[in-house]
């Protein structure tokens, strides 16, 4: 092995270690019922009266009609979840990076320190949202058979097929979350026990090492991706000025945190670091867009801050890696190795 390569190598194993310290995988699949369906026969009518094919036409309808709010106030509760984890995680699991390191879909990273509060918020969105979808259910039957007499007409026969069981809308419902796992890094007790060559022991970590990094490089490419979102986002609303809402500066904040935490924990990426510095010192330091909308001072600065940042982090979408990540063709994975032990 080069001197460089060795260098390499090394810079992507210290980064792997870091990040196996600093983050924690979460798994979390939410799932919910539209109380969307469609009508063949009213698509069938819509075409002929339109004098259109009545192949391909479509008609949806909401089945609950007027009961159609007490679905959306029990979805809303499951969107939640959603929500709180892309506001605290970072996408780790991108697909084509997933598939070809073994890994599922769907994966987030979190900080190990803020990871105590993170599970207990979807803890108790969980369970707000259980509650919810059960006082759904207790009604639900009333709720159907209101919207077929009043909803439906001469297409009731049908919309009755399409209504599900209160048990059906129950199975659509769920929200799964994993218990917290660490990065699938090789652990000096595991490599101490097998009986391998050095040679081969050694390519077994640095690639492995190598296929980590990447999807380390995909979730920071997330964070930036995301940041530069909401800063874009800034920018216009501090060009313009036609709107300032609170969101703007919570978003920033917000994003500028993670991306703090995703170099910090990661690859200690001076760049990276500097912008959400920037993003926090020079975009979101009014406390509250009362600020900008009373300083046009303050306004104007956080303008420019605003502009630098974005270029800054459009620059970091095309910029190289602190460590040159090798090719990771034939990868082993941990998780994959059970056969060599």
């Amino acid at each position: 092995m080069k001197v460089t390569e060795a260098i390499q190598t090394a810079a992507v194993s210290d980064a792997v270690k870091t990040a196996a310290n600093n983050f924690l995988l979460i798994d979390v699949s939410v799932s919910f019922w539209s109380g969307v369906g469609q009508l063949n026969a009213a698509a069938e009518k819509a075409a002929l009266a339109a004098g259109a094919e009545p192949a391909g036409t479509r008609v949806y309808k909401d089945l609950l009609g007027a009961w159609h709010g007490k679905l959306k106030e029990v979805n809303q509760h499951y969107r939640r979840v959603r929500t709180v984890l892309a506001a605290e995680t970072i996408p780790y699991s991108k697909k084509p990076i997933a598939e070809a390191v073994g890994q599922r879909r769907g994966k987030k990273m979190v900080n190990v320190l803020r990871y105590p509060d993170v599970a207990a918020t979807l803890a108790n969105l969980k369970d707000a949202a259980e509650i919810a979808l059960s006082q759904f259910l207790a009604n639900y039957d009333h709720y159907r058979d209101q919207a077929l007499a009043a909803n439906f007409g001469t297409w009731r026969s049908e919309a009755e097929r399409l209504f599900p069981s209160a048990q059906e809308v129950a199975a659509k419902f769920s929200i799964e979350i994993s218990d917290p796992e660490p990065l699938p890094v090789f652990s000096d007790g595991q490599i101490g026990s097998w009986s391998l060559p050095a040679e081969m022991l050694g390519k077994i970590v640095e690639q492995s090492n190598a296929a980590i990094a990447q999807q380390l490089e995909a979730a920071k490419q997330e964070s930036i991706d995301a940041s530069l979102k909401v800063c874009e986002t800034a920018l216009k609303q501090l060009t313009e000025g036609k709107r300032f809402s609170e969101s703007i500066l919570t978003n920033v904040e917000r994003e500028a945190v993670k991306l703090r935490e995703m170099a910090d924990g990661y690859d200690q990426d001076p760049r990276i670091q500097g912008i959400a510095d920037d993003m926090l010192q020079g975009i979101a330091n009014v406390g509250m867009v009362e600020g900008w909308k009373n300083n046009e001072t303050k306004k104007i600065e956080a303008r420019k801050s605003a502009e630098t940042t974005v270029k800054n982090l459009k620059r970091m979408q095309q910029a190289p890696s602190v460590a040159v990540i090798p090719d990771t063709s034939g990868v082993i994975l941990p998780e994959l190795t059970a056969d060599l032990i």
